[in-house]
């Protein structure tokens, strides 16, 4: 009897010995799962505060205002194009011309019969004044682009989401004139809130530090030295991404880089260029943004891979992949041989000129 008791409280011990391992093993492996999903984080206060990060302080996508020049002739052919492709994924989109064209949002910024080329300089000086007064609070950033670049926007917010737009920042394609540098402005640039709050609060009407408005300007050179007076950074955006540092902003066409050739490429563009121009497959970065010289064929063919071709890939499921192989009498029924028992006659007929 006394052997049985011993016997019954050993096991006793036992079992608790067991359960209590048991559960500790489990505590440990929640433990391990906790820290192991967040593992910079493990106090419920600073997990609290992750929460309050993740919803309240990440900015959302950059609002982006794009301010495209045109003219009259080119409302139905670039203009119309840009508006029909990239320009509706802008936060706002308008037009500079010398005419007003509500049906695209276009707004007259110089006089009738102005806005060619010799106008650049005054169309994109009034663009942005009419951007600044109409939608200055509005936006975080603002694009200036020709109506034969298109742009990948996405790319560009992306691009821009390390930036605080409150910040004076002058992004785009940078090279150097008279030991002046600049960002191209066929390749497009962009400005932020700052930024554009300075050109306008303090070059815009100073002769002393930014050239007031004249024909035949060189509009990007002279936005390049109006925004270096007023302390805006330039930044080049080869250098923008981190382990990126090829060309994001393209002043010529893409052929010009993708063939691998140097004649492809003029020279003024080596010599005034920050950054190595290359050609080939490599000359480009990956999340390239802006591709100048693009006729109207050009932006809906860019248009189309970017946004409408897919590539079919192993681990893809595509709605229309095929369960298994055709039998022949699926073959049969799906695609029946073709009718060529009158085979004489077709080939009497095929003898005889303009049949076609």
């Amino acid at each position: 009897m006394t052997a049985k008791i011993k016997m019954r409280s050993q096991l006793h011990l036992l079992t608790g010995f067991m359960a209590g391992f048991v559960l500790a093993f489990v505590l440990l492996l929640y433990v391990y799962d906790v820290s192991r999903v967040t593992p910079c984080w493990s106090s419920s206060s600073t997990m609290s505060t992750m929460a309050t990060v993740g919803v309240e302080d990440v900015p959302s996508s950059p609002r982006i205002l794009c301010m495209v020049l045109t003219c009259p002739e080119n409302l139905d052919s670039l203009a119309k194009t840009v508006y029909d492709t990239w320009g509706k994924r802008c936060s706002q989109l308008i037009f500079a011309s010398s005419e007003d064209y509500e049906p695209l949002g276009v707004v007259r910024v110089v006089e009738p019969g102005g806005g060619g080329y010799e106008d650049l300089w005054n169309k994109t000086r009034e663009g942005f004044r009419h951007v600044w007064e109409h939608y200055g609070g509005d936006y975080d950033w603002f694009l200036k682009a020709d109506d034969d670049t298109y742009m990948v926007m996405e790319n560009l917010q992306h691009l821009l989401s390390a930036f605080d737009p409150d910040t004076p920042v002058y992004l785009g394609y940078k090279m150097s004139r008279y030991n002046v540098s600049y960002m191209s402005g066929g390749a497009s640039y962009i400005l932020s809130r700052q930024a554009l709050h300075r050109f306008m609060t303090k070059a815009y009407e100073s002769e002393v530090i930014c050239p007031q408005p004249k024909k035949m300007g060189i509009e990007d050179f002279y936005m390049g030295i109006c925004l270096q007076n007023v302390g805006v950074h330039f930044v080049d955006s080869a250098q923008a991404l981190d382990g990126d540092t090829k060309p994001k902003f393209m002043p010529l066409d893409l052929e010009n880089y993708l063939m691998d050739a140097n004649s492809t490429i003029p020279e003024w563009l080596r010599l005034m260029s920050f950054s190595q121009v290359e050609t080939g497959l490599r000359c480009c970065s990956n999340y390239s943004v802006a591709f100048h010289y693009a006729s109207r064929e050009r932006m809906f063919l860019y248009e189309f891979l970017i946004y409408h071709l897919k590539v079919f890939g192993a681990n893809q499921i595509s709605e229309r992949s095929h369960s298994s192989r055709l039998s022949l009498s699926d073959l049969m029924s799906r695609f029946p041989l073709e009718d060529n028992s009158n085979i004489k006659d077709l080939l009497q007929m095929s003898e005889k000129p303009d049949n076609f």
